[in-house]
């Protein structure tokens, strides 16, 4: 989190995930070592929706496309210190808030769809993760192109075990 384009982040963490969650508008989570007060990395999620302009069928629920926006987790902020770089750490998180989006809100009120504006670098990392570009020019063309992960098959797993 050191990185001169992740300030924001940085001061996100220090000063507004205390406040933004206490008006209701994120919930922040954060990784940390057992027994250690410094956070190492942190991930926020907050309400949204997504509009996803006829380039993805959903083909579970007839009528279903004829909705312009359907129901969504927008992951709002993802940060991992800079030496805790590749120990899985945000790959943790991002696994934290599948897990809390699939047990708490789907089921709560129904949710189809987690969503982020990834930058350009992390693109690459949320693919591994199952996310995909929302495929139109105008969002490829983004510095924070909008990607997201359909939870129908994570739901369809939850099911089944």
């Amino acid at each position: 989190m050191h990185n001169d384009d992740d300030v924001g982040l940085r001061i996100f963490i220090r000063r507004d995930a205390r406040k933004s969650a206490a008006a209701n508008l994120t919930q922040t989570y954060v990784a940390k070592f057992e027994g250690e007060k410094k956070i190492i990395g942190y991930i926020s999620i907050m309400c949204a929706e997504i509009r996803l302009e006829k380039t993805y069928e959903l083909q579970d629920k007839d009528g279903a496309d004829r909705y312009d926006f359907h129901p969504a987790i927008r992951i709002s902020r993802l940060a991992v210190e800079d030496d805790q770089r590749g120990k899985r750490i945000g790959q943790k998180l991002v696994e934290t808030v599948l897990g809390i989006v699939l047990l708490s809100v789907v089921p709560g009120v129904g949710c189809r769809f987690l969503i982020l504006d990834a930058k350009q670098k992390s693109v690459d990392f949320y693919r591994k993760r199952g996310f995909r570009l929302l495929d139109t020019e105008e969002n490829k063309k983004k510095t924070t192109p909008l990607m997201f992960l359909d939870l129908r098959n994570h739901i369809d797993d939850l099911n089944s075990e």
